[in-house]
């Protein structure tokens, strides 16, 4: 009953499925179950279907995922390469800095030894100058002493003493002031004091800026090595921050200590930076303080010792237009002594002239220092002005030429002092040269002494003159080479300020650094941590698509199994439609061959119905002869007789038709035998009824 129920569904499916051909009966419980297992294969590809497109649209979340790390990894990695290079760029200029601080300390070191060179010149030119005025002196002591001339003159005869009332009228009361001495050994050697004092001074100064320089090539050298350093520890751990992510933070702290370091180090720094610029700013108003004193003292002392250029010449002595009786015997001797005061008088003026010029070159040279020395204070004040906020050793610089200052003071109070004795011997001459021309008449001897003093006075002079000429050298030479600092000055403080620039510049990049390196080990913290989730998420994603790369397997190996079972389904499903169309086949010949025994049968019915009227007319002949004997025969032989007649006949003609076909005759032996067991004589519906089953066996 399930199988006839279950027919018509499954031919139904078939139909559906694209198979119009009628199922058999036989096939319908393997077809059943071929189409279970086919749809339980469908509903499970269906089922595979929706996870690999699950697993597929996590998979894509996931490389969207990864590439958005690779992309942030990237930049990251962007951002490093330009740290990088902009450490390599700072290195650079580090390293080209410290070059030229080296050329700059050997140039140093150069100019230190050329200094000590010329300053053990200048004490031997000291020593030699000292040894020649030595000698000098003693010559002229030995020639004065040689020479000695101061003539007695002679005894005069008079008849009469002379009158003392005239002899005192001609006197004048003069206060004779001492002579003055100059001791050119003694100036000489303040002089050489005081040029050793100042190239000590310039010494310590230099001392001083090397110490400074040091220091702070030092301070680049530390900054240089810290720059390495942390260079050296980048590239290191450049390479193990994918071994170890965990390494990172320990130097990130350490890193950021020693950005701290140096960030106190650099607040140190410009503590000490204001320190010196207060020191400077004190400095500067002292020197300006003692340079507004100088500089009064100098007016003061200009205005108190200030010569006439034109000073009015003393008148001659003329002769008494009645000289008395007793002094016309001395006239010889009153004209050698006019034309002796005339000489000296003459060699005054000769000597006022030439210290006039002396003075007045003395006024011109200390007008050009004191234009130099405001000059020099001006541009002073404006560098002061322009680098009131420059660094320590730029501070060291300016102190150094500030004290340029004292040099050029002394030197203005040395030319002073000098002017002042020139006209304290100008003065003390004339004063001299008045008494003698006033007191000539009563004391030739001491107008011979006065002589005597004057030419040794001239000769001082002279002395005097070539020592102020060798002075002037010096001066020069000391101007020249002064200029000369100042400019190797100059190029220093550009070359220093140049440097103080590249440190400023070095300091701000290393705070940009610093501030960019903080930013990016927060943006590398907050990466990591990114990257951690991230790692976390592709070990899931992997663990995911590993389960996934074995879900697929079995399910392709699930779906070459089904590929096989749809593969051996269609080739039996072939073999059933072979099968099934060989039996559709033979159920025509069978049905071609149930219509031709249908008309057999009904031919067969005719002549049984003949054969029957025929038997009943025989039994009734054969009743009407002999009832006995007719009954007991028909009854026992001709109905057997007729139907085994009928069935040779019926197979006779199934095998005359169907001489391959071996199934048929068997069944009808079957029918004709049972037929004849069960009982002797059939009515005319057993053999329709034969017919019937007959008609409707089908074949497998």
């Amino acid at each position: 009953m399930s199988i006839s129920s279950e027919h018509p569904q499954l031919q139904r499916q078939l139909y559906l499925l694209g198979y119009s051909q009628p199922l058999p009966v036989e096939a319908s419980e393997l077809v059943s179950v071929l189409l279970r297992d086919m749809q339980t294969a469908l509903d499970r590809v269906k089922e595979l279907e929706k996870e690999h497109t699950r697993l597929e649209r996590d998979e894509r979340v996931g490389r969207a995922a990864v590439e958005k790390s690779r992309g942030e990894l990237h930049v990251l990695r962007t951002e490093n390469n330009s740290l990088r290079s902009e450490i390599l760029t700072l290195t650079r200029e580090a390293d080209k800095i410290r070059h030229e601080a080296r050329g700059e300390t050997y140039k140093w070191n150069k100019t230190i030894d050329d200094l000590r060179m010329s300053n053990l010149c200048l004490r031997a030119e000291g020593a030699e100058s000292a040894r020649k005025l030595d000698e000098c002196q003693k010559r002229l002591e030995e020639l004065i002493s040689q020479k000695d001339p101061i003539p007695r003159l002679p005894r005069l005869s008079v008849s009469r003493p002379l009158d003392e009332s005239l002899l005192r009228s001609t006197r004048v009361n003069v206060k004779m002031p001492p002579a003055p001495v100059i001791d050119l050994v003694d100036l000489s050697s303040r002089r050489i004091t005081a040029l050793e004092e100042e190239i000590d001074i310039l010494e310590s100064k230099l001392s001083q800026a090397k110490a400074e320089m040091k220091a702070s090539e030092m301070d680049v050298k530390d900054r240089d090595l810290e720059i390495i350093r942390l260079n050296a520890q980048i590239e290191k751990s450049k390479p193990q921050r994918s071994a170890a992510i965990g390494d990172d933070s320990t130097e990130k702290e350490r890193l950021e200590d020693q950005m701290e370091y140096m960030h106190e180090q650099n607040e140190a720094l410009e503590r000490q930076v204001k320190e010196q610029k207060e020191q400077f700013a004190r400095e500067k108003d002292e020197l300006h303080r003692r340079w507004v004193a100088a500089e009064n003292e100098r007016v003061r002392l200009s205005e108190q010792h200030q010569i006439p250029s034109a000073k009015p010449a003393t008148p001659p002595l003329s002769a008494p237009s009645s000289a008395p009786p007793h002094m016309q015997a001395q006239s010889p001797e009153l004209e050698r002594l006019r034309s002796e005061c005339a000489n000296i008088k003459s060699l005054y003026a000769q000597t006022r002239d030439q210290l006039q010029e002396l003075l007045k070159s003395g006024n011109a040279e200390n007008r050009r220092l004191q234009q130099e020395a405001q000059n020099t204070e001006s541009t002073l004040r404006q560098e002061l002005d322009q680098l009131r906020n420059s660094s320590s050793a730029e501070t060291a610089r300016l102190r150094a030429s500030l004290d340029k200052m004292p040099e050029y003071q002394r030197l203005a109070e040395s030319r002073e002092k000098q002017i002042q004795q020139l006209e304290q011997r100008l003065h003390s001459l004339s004063e001299s040269l008045e008494s003698t021309r006033q007191a000539h008449a009563k004391e030739s001897d001491r107008l011979q002494q006065k002589l005597r003093d004057a030419q040794q006075r001239q000769g001082q002079i002279d002395t005097t003159l070539e020592e102020y000429k060798q002075l002037v050298e010096q001066h020069k030479k000391l101007d020249r080479s002064l200029k000369q600092a100042v400019g190797e000055v100059a190029e220093w403080r550009a070359k220093y300020d140049e440097r103080d620039h590249k440190l400023s510049d070095l300091t701000r990049k290393v705070d940009e650094y610093r501030m960019s390196y903080k930013q990016s080990s927060s943006e590398l913290r907050t990466c990591k941590r990114t990257l951690d989730a991230y790692g976390n998420d592709l070990a899931s994603l992997r663990e995911a698509n590993e389960h996934l790369q074995r879900e697929n397997e079995r399910m392709r190996q699930e779906i070459e199994q089904l590929g096989r079972l749809k593969q051996a389904i269609e080739m039996s499903k072939d073999d059933y439609k072979r099968q099934l169309a060989k039996a559709l086949s033979e159920n025509e010949k069978h049905r071609s061959l149930v219509a031709h025994l249908q008309g057999e049968r009904a031919s067969l019915r005719v002549q049984v119905k003949a054969q029957f009227h025929l038997n009943q007319r025989l039994e009734q002949r054969l009743e009407s002869v002999d009832p006995a004997y007719v009954v007991t025969g028909v009854n026992t032989e001709e109905p057997s007789t007729s139907v085994s007649y009928l069935d040779s006949h019926r197979l006779h003609r199934s095998a005359t038709n169907l001489p391959t076909e071996g199934r048929r005759p068997q069944v009808l032996s079957r029918s004709s035998s049972a037929a004849h067991s069960t009982r002797s004589f059939e009515p005319r519906g057993y053999v329709d009824n034969e017919l019937e089953s007959t008609s409707s066996v089908s074949i497998p």
